[in-house]
């Protein structure tokens, strides 16, 4: 075949697949079906899972911190990611000794592992929607001694 033919053969084919193709639809939503955004933020902290062959467990919670409240030192077997839904909190961990503000609208990544400690000093009430994808079996939390003075 001289490069010509072949050239019309393949775009013959290529027009062929996409046009007898079968199309799949979508499957619309059916029933009584509401669907409620807890809260949405964003992070530029890298976020890496891995628990291939692991059972793994996964927690959400809504946090409210009052004003002047504190979690206290602690650390959390695997990652935690949270969002701020409300408010503002600040963050000390054992790697960021100094305190970072983040408010309602954006995230917030905690490692495995690192002790950290979660504080509002504003007056007003601040509230997060905080996940954890924790080794299946483990506890959500263990006390942490201070890492910071």
């Amino acid at each position: 075949m001289t490069s010509r033919i072949r050239w019309a053969a393949g775009v013959a084919l290529a027009v062929l697949a996409s046009t007898s193709a079968p199309v799949a639809g979508a499957t619309p939503a059916q029933g009584d079906i509401e669907r409620t955004d807890l809260a949405q933020g964003t992070t530029d902290a890298p976020v890496t899972i891995i628990s291939v062959g692991h059972p793994t467990t996964l927690y959400v919670q809504q946090l409210e911190l009052g004003r002047h409240a504190t979690s206290g030192w602690h650390t959390h077997p695997g990652p935690e990611h949270s969002v701020v839904s409300e408010g503002s909190l600040k963050v000390r961990t054992a790697h960021q000794c100094g305190p970072v503000e983040f408010a309602a609208g954006q995230s917030i990544f905690i490692p495995a592992g690192v002790p950290h400690v979660v504080y509002n000093d504003a007056a007003e009430t601040a509230e997060a929607v905080v996940t954890y994808t924790l080794p299946a079996g483990l506890p959500v939390r263990e006390d942490a001694p201070a890492a910071c003075p």
